[in-house]
């Protein structure tokens, strides 16, 4: 990972796709998603939403790239999940990888609910060492069975010292369901909505970890064997 040399929370030349830093530099994103055509398609793409800023949690916080179940992993959008057979549109696609898509509007949505941390995405050029680890899995992110918009995800939230997860952390699985589906504008809306949500909860967890890390870098790599993550 290339590393920077941080001024304040935002770093030195960041720019706002690069570190995610609190109201800020964040500002108010728009929550009206738009499509557009290239090549017959129309492209969509997630967005950030408003939360409860607070105080506390990590300096630095990294949210590595999700994990996408493989059915859900195309460019073109799966617009419904019966539970047995997925739905895709033929001519409705993200505007880029639906990994790249979550991780950047999840941390969008923590810097905005954490205004006290630096919150960048894995592989990002510039970035600094965490003080906390975002993970997240998604196995439902579509239009249910019974119509609602759904998110199923495994999310783990792990402190870190000298760029190496430490201690114990928490794995939980969240569920989330909001509006009718409708047309993929309006699902596509109600999926940002859920991230959303799914962000209040990590916040909360990022809370619990101290704003500055150990700084012996030995004890911190002797306690990187410990257990990744407590169920909850």
């Amino acid at each position: 990972m290339a590393r920077v040399k941080p001024n304040g929370l935002a770093g030195a030349g960041l720019t706002r796709r690069n570190v995610l830093a609190g109201g800020a530099s964040l500002g108010l994103m728009a929550v009206t998603l738009t499509g557009c055509a290239s090549g017959g398609a129309a492209l969509y793409t997630l967005a950030v939403v408003p939360g409860q800023p607070q105080a506390g949690g990590p300096r630095f916080v990294e949210v590595r790239l999700p994990s996408i179940a493989s059915g859900l992993d195309r460019d073109r959008i799966v617009t419904a999940d019966s539970g047995y057979r997925l739905s895709v549109s033929a001519t409705d696609a993200w505007s880029d990888s639906l990994a790249a898509q979550i991780g950047h509007t999840l941390a969008g949505d923590l810097a905005q609910r954490l205004p006290g941390s630096g919150v960048f995405v894995e592989n990002d050029t510039a970035a600094a060492d965490p003080q906390a680890y975002v993970d997240v899995s998604i196995s439902r992110f579509s239009t249910g069975p019974s119509g609602l918009v759904e998110l199923d995800a495994l999310l783990s939230v792990q402190p870190a010292a000298a760029g190496a997860p430490y201690g114990p952390g928490t794995l939980q699985r969240i569920t989330l369901s909001g509006a009718q589906g409708g047309n993929t504008m309006t699902m596509v809306q109600g999926l940002s909505q859920l991230l959303g949500q799914l962000a209040d909860v990590a916040a909360q967890q990022l809370r619990q970890i101290p704003p500055t890390a150990p700084t012996d870098a030995a004890q911190a790599g002797g306690q990187a064997n410990t257990p990744h993550a407590n169920h909850r």
